[in-house]
Formats: structure tokens, sequence, C-alpha cells
């Protein structure tokens, strides 16, 4: 199954107002069936699971997936907008309807995106972007479709969401399936941030603890209300990404056990979600905690509370547990107290296994990690009966800690990983996890158990690389297909891993390719040029050749971030070459910015003799020609975009494979309608 290649636009919603017995509403606000609405569209051809939740070929089938606006609910695969929604599409004289089987995460409210098959019917797929379409959702019974910040809500509601919502605290929630593995809250903030430039789009902070007389802190000491990492929550948040809160593991005291009530264990859970923007708990429940039976009873009882009061005020609010497991599923007292939770009355979204430290040695861990899963799988059956086989998949975690465990002769390897995720995938299981982000690079010496790496052999975010494609949903992000021909750039597990779904993980983020590998080598007579958002073909498309750092041209010239490069390349015998590797950094004084080979420089039908690849029309005395991506989007002037391109167009020195700590002023090159400063080299 190929990466999603989604043709995207940028920009803000027109909204049309039309009048209806005498009211004037923005059908972009409040629409209804049958309610025409003007807007764009474009297309994608991948295939896998759409965000309701079945599988979807949109190289082959007519669908549509409408913009992440639409949806109402936290869980996609629940949401009305699933329920027998189509959308009737007309242009240029010709009409289909297409059901809703996707979700588009970049879609503004009035762009929908169709399958390829779909837009070939109303245009050439060579426009990639068309505008100017109608379009109006068809339902059997007429009912409305709303989005959650309609207006038609109570006023007080709209600006004060009910905690756990999907519009409090700019919470983005969760997909049908994705990966959130723990990051650890004793450590700096700024790990948060790191593993999101290397690709993290769903985060599990662990942990939550009793800070001392029933108080919620993150490890025991450190308030929730923490500046830090508040703000990298709101960093994660805002690149599409969304976070957990882990309660208890396996030091400290968990919080039930602090607190000697139910309500004042409701009064701490709810001060979490409130303070963090939460729509989703996990209970890491193990050692002497899983035995107290008071402290379960306090939990459920606290849990329950607090999901029917979210819920009741329109908010929605999912609770799960992280149970310990052998190789045949829960142990005997997790079963018992996800009993007692169900008895409760509490609604388990989520039950995650901790394949791990099986207590003695396991010579193929990814194996026991499959085992365990589908020994949870009848587990999961006997306690909910009603629940379709699907379903039930669709209600697991899988958590292994990666690398060498705390029981020897146990090592979860990258191929485990790998293993792992093709499983997930293959069945439809909701959510992997990994103990923990901080240990996913390689130690010095292969074989050590630490804290702060995996003890095995790895590049570093090499699992999370590979656990974050199984994700179906990427809000932001522009996922592409690497041309025939072209290699991928990453060839280790990320390329072998999870089948890619409709809507994969944003950001391949990866480490630069050995090949790449260089020596700061001075170029002093660099020609560069830029091209904008609509430069591309098809024209404002954000696709790019050989994906490295990101899925779609882009960056804000960090180290971390470097910005897009298009270079020169030929095509002998189907094979594509770049002038510079897919990886090799660049650094360009006159931008005070980094920049990273990612693109195939040239336009038309034959982009291997495109411009670039010849320096006979460039200045005299030219050695290389590099082509900047600017940014840009429909919301911007075209003919600014381009007057930016000409301003930075000329011959610069540059620096091939820099080191780390230059300095920079991060940002697009064009943004806002407005060209980048330029400094002396």
């Amino acid at each position: 199954m190929s990466l999603r290649n989604r043709i995207i636009a940028g920009g803000g919603v027109a909204l049309l107002a039309v009048t209806l017995g005498g009211v004037s509403l923005a059908l972009a606000d409040d629409p209804a069936s049958n309610q025409e609405m003007t807007g764009q569209m474009t297309y994608y051809n991948a295939s896998g699971y759409g965000a309701c939740g079945d599988v979807v070929d949109a190289a082959t089938e007519d669908l549509v997936a409408v913009s992440h606006e639409w949806w109402t609910t936290e869980d996609p695969n629940e949401d009305p907008i699933c329920d027998g929604v189509s959308v009737e599409v007309s242009y240029n004289g010709k009409s289909i309807t297409v059901p809703v089987k996707d979700e588009c995460p970049p879609c503004d409210a009035d762009h929908i995106d169709l399958s390829q098959p779909a837009f070939e019917k109303l245009a050439p797929l060579a426009d990639g972007l068309v505008k100017g379409i109608t379009w109006k959702f068809v339902t059997d019974d007429g009912r409305r479709i709303t989005r959650p910040d309609s207006p038609s809500s109570s006023p007080d509601d709209a600006e004060t969401p009910a905690a756990g919502s999907s519009g409090g605290k700019g919470s983005m929630g969760f997909p049908s399936r994705y990966a959130a593995p723990y990051i650890e809250t004793w450590g700096p903030s700024s790990a948060l941030g790191e593993a999101r430039a290397a690709g993290l789009r769903y985060a599990t902070l662990a942990f939550v603890l009793d800070g001392g007389g029933c108080k919620a802190t993150f490890n025991g000491n450190t308030p929730l209300t923490d500046e830090g990492w508040l703000s990298a929550v709101q960093g994660l948040r805002g690149s599409g990404g969304e976070v957990i809160a882990s309660f208890g593991g396996a030091s400290g005291t968990e919080l039930a056990l602090g607190c000697d009530s139910a309500d004042a264990l409701e009064e701490q859970y709810r001060a979490a979600v409130d303070t963090l923007g939460l729509s989703r708990l996990d209970f890491d429940i193990e050692g002497s905690a899983l035995a107290d039976t008071g402290a379960n009873q306090r939990r459920a009882e606290a849990l329950t509370a607090l999901q029917k009061d979210i819920e009741g005020r329109g908010g929605r609010l999912d609770v799960q547990f992280t149970l310990p497991s052998g190789t045949s599923g829960l142990e005997a007292d997790g079963v018992a107290m996800l009993q007692d939770a169900v008895s409760a009355g509490l609604r388990v979204s989520l039950v995650n296994i901790m394949t791990m430290d099986y207590g003695s040695a396991v010579e193929d861990m990814g194996q026991a990690a499959i085992d365990a899963a589908t020994g949870l799988h009848g587990q999961l059956g006997q306690i909910w009966p009603e629940k379709s086989d699907q379903e039930l998949w669709g209600m697991e975690g899988n958590t292994p800690m990666i690398g060498v465990n705390d029981t020897e002769g146990e090592v979860f390897t990258t191929e485990d990983a790998s293993r792992l995720a093709d499983f997930a995938v293959e069945k439809g299981i909701q959510q992997l996890g990994f103990w923990a982000v901080g240990r996913d690079k390689a130690c010095p010496a292969a074989g050590t158990l630490s804290e702060d790496c995996s003890g095995t052999e790895q590049s570093d975010y090499q699992f999370l690389k590979t656990f974050s494609a199984v994700n179906t949903t990427a809000p932001g992000s522009v996922p592409v297909t690497l041309p025939e021909g072209v290699a991928d750039p990453l060839p280790d597990s990320t390329s072998k891993g999870a089948t890619p779904s409709a809507t994969p993980a944003g950001g391949r983020a990866g480490e630069v390719p050995a090949a790449a590998a260089g020596s700061g080598k001075t170029i002093s007579n660099a020609f560069t040029t830029g091209y904008t958002w609509f430069d591309n073909t098809p024209r404002g498309s954000a696709e790019i050749s050989a994906p490295v750092i990101h899925d779609a041209a882009g960056g804000t010239g960090t180290w971390e971030d470097p910005i897009t490069l298009a270079v020169g390349h030929t095509i002998e015998g189907g094979k594509d070459t770049l002038d510079y590797p897919a990886g090799t950094r660049f650094y360009m004084p006159k931008f005070r910015r980094y920049f990273i080979v990612e693109d195939a420089c040239g336009d038309g039908g034959s982009p291997q003799n495109g411009p670039c690849h010849s320096l006979e029309s460039a200045p005299e005395g030219a050695t290389t020609w590099l082509d900047m991506y600017l940014g840009g989007g429909s919301g911007d002037s075209d003919s600014a975009a381009h007057a930016c391109a000409d301003q930075l167009t000329g011959l610069s020195t540059v620096i091939q494979d820099p080191a780390e700590g230059l300095p920079v002023t991060e940002g697009p090159l064009f943004a806002d309608d407005t060209c980048t400063a330029t400094y002396d080299d």
C-alpha cells in the first residue's frame, strides 16, 4: 500500500451566507444536510484504514475525506459523520455523490478531499486543486451535520468547553490507531519537543503521582502547572499532536492510594484534565497498587463520576488501563480490576498490556508481544461479550520495553518493533506505546541495561519512527508517495514497518543517511533560487521527491527542522539520482538557516531535464544550483511569492554538511506575503 499522496491547499475558509426563514446563517458554521456550500477540492490515492474505521483504497474507490472540523466526537470511528453520510459535489456541470469514509486533517471546513477516481470524474488530476466547487452533505434521514463549534450550542458552552471535549484547551483528539510512547516527566520538558522534531505526534506523559496529601503532580514533585511542560504540550498540539496523562507506574505513590475518598480522588483527576486540557487518561496500575481492592474501588468510582459529568456536558473523557502481562495476556488480578471497573459503570476505551519483564528470559520478544495481544483479545471478549472481534482488537494497546529489559535475557529489537507494528495494523490494534522515548537511542555498548539508552543496535528514535508508521491520522501533515525509481532515504524500519494507512504519520523525521555525512565544505559560488507553494506540480501541492525530515516541503530553518531544498537530478535506467544525496544538509549565512535536500528540481513532464540540473542558465561562475522552498499557501499572493523568489535569487556562499549551532533566524523564507530578511554572507 502506498503512502498517502494528499495534494492540499492551505488558507482560510470563505463562508457563504444565505437566508433561511429570515435568519442569515454562515453555512460553514452551522450547516444541515442538503444545504449547499461553496469550496474547493483536492484528491488523494492511499490505502489503509480510514478515519471511520474501515479499510479504504482511495486509488480505486469512490469516497471522500472531509475536514476534521465536521467530527463531533473524540472517537472518529463512532462519529455521526461516519454513519451513512455522503457528499454530493458538483463542478463544471458534473455531479457525483460519494460516501464519507475518511477525515482530512489539514482541510478547512469548506475543503473536501476526494479519492483519485472520484476526483477524475469531475476534473483532470493535473488540476490538483480545484476551487469554485459546490457540495453538500446528503443523509437518508435529512439529519443535520453540525460542526463541534457550531453557534447552535449555548454561548456559555462555546466560551467554556466541557473538560475533555474536543474543543477544550486546544485538544486535537486521537485517531483510530496511533503510537503514543511514554515520555519521562522527571526529565526535561524539552524532550517532548525533541521527540516531536523526530516525528512524535502522540505521547503518554509518565507519570502523575501523589505529591503528598492527595495532590496530583508529575513524579510526586512537579506541579501539573509547570510552565515547561505546559509549553511542551501546547507545542505538540500546535503540530497536530496530543497527549495522554498516565497515572501510576512502578514507583512512587499511586494517586488512588494517596487519596482516602472517591470524591477527593475525582477532584484531583478533574484538576489534571482541566490543567492539561486532556481527553484521555491512562492508569498504569501494577505491583501492590493492583492488589489494593480499596484503591481500585475508589479509582473506579471517581473516574465513573468524572466521566459521566464531562460527557453529560457534551465533552468526552476516555479512560484506559495499562496492566502487567504474561505471554498469554493479562494476569488474573488485572482481569479482576477491569471487571470491577466495568461493574462500577466506567466506560473503558482501551486496555494496554505491558509486554515486558515477563519474569524469565524470553528469546523472541516480538512474538511474545504478539502472543500476549492474542491472549488479551480473548480476555476482553469475556469482559465485553457484546463487542465484535474488530471492536475488541480496537480496544487493545501494546507497550514493550525497547531494547534490553529489566529481566535478564529479554531484548526487544528494532525488528521486533517492525513485526509488532505490522501485527497492529493487520488486527486493528488501537494504540502502540513503548518504554520509553528517553531510551530510544543506542548505548555506547550493546547489551547495556540503562534508563538513557536501549542497549540494542539502532539509530536515534528508530523505535519511534517504526511505531509512528501505524498512525491513521496525523493532523496537519501532508504525506506523499515517493516517485517510481526514487529510493527511500530511510532504509531502516521506517520503510519496513507497518503498512501505511490512509492518513499515516506526519513527519517522517529521520537521521541523515550515512551517504550524506560530510566535512563542512564551503561553496563560495552557489546559485540559489526559490520555489513556492504555487510552483509545485500539480499547482498547490507540497509534494516532494525524497522525504527525510518532512512529508511535504517546509521547514523553519533550524538544525532540527531545516528547510527543504530541491536539487538537480537525472534518471538513467529507471534510477533517479539526485545531485546531492537526500538528507544532505546545507547552511546559508545569507539567510541564517539550515536546509536539507529532499526534493528534485524542475517542472514539467520531464523534471530530470529541469533547469537545476544544468548550470547553463545560471550566472557565470556558479558551481552548484540549490532551489530553496520558500513557503506560501492559498491565502498568500502569487505575485508576492514570486517577487520574494526574485529577491532571494543570486550567487551565495553556502556550507555543505555544516556544524550544528550556527546562528538561525527561525521561520519560513516567505510567509504572510512577506519575504525574509537577508544578511551578509
